[in-house]
């Protein structure tokens, strides 16, 4: 844990890092979707067992039909989340949730609102910080019409520094949720890498 601390004090908390637009299809390839954003990283609080750690993140995120080029969702938000992670005694590793708090948009569609992430697999090897982000239940996606489907997501997520600075990956998979059993099942929706780095002047 002590590593962990370490390396995000020194090389995470306080940064502000920017995503280029990524493009992403799902529905069959009948919708296509353009995300940017910039997230920052603050309010970091550690112990020698705990710490938790502030995320905003200001997108921009839009939604057409494919075909038509009709626009499905179009929105320019920001959203603050938390870390919150211990080291657990039984195995030595750091675990813990990241938990939507708060986002600008004042009205529908607010897609993470009250979701809850489980943060495992967190590794600090080779001056590289790694680990899973897995959403619990189920958030809205919304598709053609206006209407919305329930889907999680599972980032594998990392944290890596070279000279131009602080890099932020995220690999997305998603799922599709039944919302009576929770059972998932992984999703055609393709999305690319997100990579997130620092803009030093």
């Amino acid at each position: 844990m002590e590593k962990i601390v370490s390396f995000l004090r020194n090389n995470v908390n306080g940064r502000t890092l920017y995503t280029d637009e990524r493009t992403y299809r799902f529905e069959n390839g009948g919708l296509v979707g353009t995300y940017s954003d910039q997230v920052s990283f603050s309010n970091m609080f550690f112990s020698k067992v705990r710490f938790t750690m502030d995320t905003f993140i200001v997108s921009k995120e839009m939604i057409m039909e494919a075909d038509t080029g009709k626009e499905i969702l179009n929105v320019y938000s920001s959203a603050l989340y938390r870390y919150s992670l211990a080291m657990r005694r039984s195995t030595g590793d750091a675990t813990g949730t990241r938990t939507f708090i708060a986002s600008s948009l004042m009205s529908d569609p607010i897609p993470a609102e009250s979701t809850v992430s489980g943060i495992y697999n967190m590794r600090l090897e080779n001056n590289e910080l790694s680990w899973i982000d897995d959403q619990m239940m189920y958030r809205d996606q919304i598709v053609a019409e206006g209407s919305f489907i329930p889907i999680a997501f599972m980032e594998k997520c990392r944290f890596f520094v070279t000279d131009e600075g602080l890099t932020y990956e995220r690999e997305v998979e998603c799922f599709e949720v039944d919302p009576k059993t929770m059972k998932r099942i992984r999703s055609i929706a393709k999305f690319p890498l997100f990579i997130s780095k620092e803009r030093r002047t």
